[in-house]
């Protein structure tokens, strides 16, 4: 006979979306039964490899506003941007922000002890908080800590949603426990899909390999509608051979993308924003330049360079020790010392 487990919102995916979700409605009614569900343990979700920051207005006194962020969003997006989400999100984020540091966030801070914030690409001011370079592990760390204080949140690890059940609406989905292989019901009139991405239809990508579409294929198969499906964003900086993410905190602390001359390429394609432009149109400017002859060889793939050399032994150590680590472990470079392979990914 088939388990049917009963809640009153499910919750499918337990990433950096899925725990806030999972937050907000215990925080709304404690007598709400909330279920987390999962194919891997909570600490393994993708969004822990998050690494660079999370863009926010903080500081407006000093120059920034949100009506530059909403608009460095949405021109980011060549105007594609639902122009409504944009501007609702930029204006809930510094709350975020906030919320994450009352939860216990050890967010990287500046001399005055304020939450520091770097520079990142398309931005017209430095507005991404960031915790080192593992800015994904701790978000993820804090809002599950947060998590467990509510007895009402339930997790179920390590199980495969497989379908949506719908009538006139929302029922429930069907799940196969992943140690076991038992098959159950998990009914309850609401649930919310946070599932993330699927950068893992493209071989070379940063993506972990439980990055699949099946949240998408289960909305698709039961008939809801699914928007810019064309739109997979690809990195600039993965390195070689692996694609691992470098993350954009390099080229905002300073970092240079420089093709076989040595010349920092971007002054021919952003000379403005350089390495900082949008992630699409860095990407594109070093494909244009390993088309053209100018790029580097990687055990016979295509690439360019990210140089950090003179950024300094300090500094790489203060806020990129982590990318150094990756650099020195998947690519045998030391970032200190030399420039490290990368393409996009």
């Amino acid at each position: 006979m088939v388990e049917i487990i009963p809640h009153d919102v499910l919750i499918i995916g337990s990433g950096l979306a899925g725990l806030r979700a999972a937050i907000s409605a215990a925080a709304t009614d404690k007598n709400l039964s909330i279920a987390v569900i999962s194919k891997v343990q909570v600490m393994r979700s993708h969004s822990v490899s998050a690494e660079g920051g999370t863009a926010a207005v903080l500081y407006e006194e000093e120059g920034d506003n949100q009506e530059s962020h909403i608009y460095d969003t949405i021109k980011g997006s060549d105007f594609l941007a639902d122009q409504d989400v944009a501007e609702r999100l930029v204006k809930n984020m510094p709350y975020e922000i906030y919320q994450l540091d009352h939860w216990g966030m050890p967010w990287s801070r500046r001399k005055d002890g304020r939450i520091a914030q770097r520079k990142f690409g398309g931005y017209s001011f430095p507005r991404a908080t960031f915790a080192q370079d593992k800015v994904g592990f701790y978000e993820m760390q804090t809002l599950y800590d947060t998590c467990l204080k509510y007895e009402n949140i339930q997790f179920y690890n390590e199980w495969f949603c497989t379908s949506i059940l719908r009538d006139s609406s929302f029922q429930g989905v069907t799940a196969i426990e992943i140690k076991t292989g038992n098959f159950a019901v998990f009914k309850a009139p609401a649930g919310i899909i946070c599932t993330g991405g699927a950068g893992r239809i493209f071989s070379f990508s940063t993506y972990a390999f439980s990055s699949t579409p099946d949240g998408l294929d289960m909305a698709f198969r039961a008939g809801l509608a699914l928007k810019d499906m064309e739109f997979v964003q690809f990195h600039p900086t993965g390195i070689m051979p692996s694609g691992i993410l470098i993350t954009e905190g390099a080229r905002g602390e300073g970092g240079h993308l420089i093709n076989n001359k040595g010349e920092r390429f971007m002054k021919d394609y952003a000379p403005g924003k350089m390495e900082l432009a949008p992630r699409d149109v860095v990407s594109r400017s070093m494909i244009r330049e390993i088309q053209a002859g100018r790029g580097f060889k990687y055990e016979g793939f295509d690439c360019m360079k990210l140089d950090l050399t003179h950024l300094g032994d300090e500094r790489i150590k203060e806020v990129l020790a982590g990318i150094r680590e990756i650099g020195i472990k998947f690519s045998g470079v030391d970032i200190i010392d030399e420039p490290i392979e990368v393409r996009p990914v």
